[in-house]
């Protein structure tokens, strides 16, 4: 499978959410992390627009409300809203 780094960014809790081209199933993948406390969690959608040259707006809006949902559901899973 190949992918490509899209965008990356580490909050200041430790959150580390990135943003993935998958070219084999032409989708983004979000994914969020955080280290140390064993939390995942990820989601895929399919691209709007090819991102030959980077993310279309409708794309990088997608991904990133998809990243913010996905943060408040570990925040809930840790007990923090």
């Amino acid at each position: 499978m190949s992918k490509a780094i899209m965008w990356a960014e580490t909050d200041a809790r430790g959150f580390e959410t990135e943003c993935l081209f998958n070219e084999d199933n032409r989708s983004h993948e979000v994914l969020v992390c955080a280290k140390g406390l064993g939390l995942d969690r990820a989601e895929s959608f399919p691209v709007v627009e090819d991102p030959g040259l980077g993310m279309s707006p409708a794309d990088l809006q997608r991904s990133i409300r998809t990243a913010d949902r996905l943060v408040s559901e570990m925040n809930r899973s840790l007990g923090d809203y």
